[in-house]
């Protein structure tokens, strides 16, 4: 049995069809995006958080209050005062009585010498909150190379007005 000539179809050709002769455009395209704009912008983002987090880290240190401790005794020390400058003082800090730079350290050793011959064997430094802690450190170093001498320290802090 012949079946004759195969029925033709007025339908387009379907995509998926090999035979094609007119290849037809693909239907999902490929997704093209460029990425250095979005790169520049995290390394940008980078640099700006490691430079406020380092900072944030240099900041001032806010340490708790002092809870156990008890005050020294006024009449067994020998009271070291430094304010911002520095500015030593031996004793309490009075206007025009500060040290000048070029004795600071004879003038420290001589007082807490002096000091430790009356009885006062307990050093005493108190220092401004805004006083760098090499200042201290150094005037401490000072103080404490007279042998006998027991070091404490006291942050002044100035009432906000």
């Amino acid at each position: 049995m012949d079946a004759g000539p195969a029925p033709v179809s007025n339908a387009p050709p379907s995509p998926f069809e090999e035979d094609v002769l007119v290849p037809s455009k693909r239907l999902v395209d490929d997704a093209r995006f460029d990425v250095t704009a979005m790169v520049d912008l995290v390394f940008m983002m980078n640099i700006f958080f490691l430079v406020t987090w380092v900072g944030a880290a240099l900041a001032e240190i806010d340490l708790p209050r002092a809870r156990h401790c008890s005050a020294a005794p006024a009449d067994t020390s020998v009271v070291l005062t430094i304010t911002k400058g520095p500015l030593v003082y031996v004793g309490d800090a009075r206007p025009g009585s500060a040290l000048s730079p070029a004795v600071i350290d004879q003038r420290v050793g001589a007082a807490v010498e002096d000091g430790l011959r009356e009885g006062r064997d307990i050093v005493l430094i108190k220092a401004e909150k805004d006083v760098l802690l090499r200042d201290v450190a150094h005037i401490a170093s000072v103080a404490t190379a007279v042998k006998g001498t027991k070091l404490m320290l006291a942050v002044i802090e100035k009432e906000k007005k």
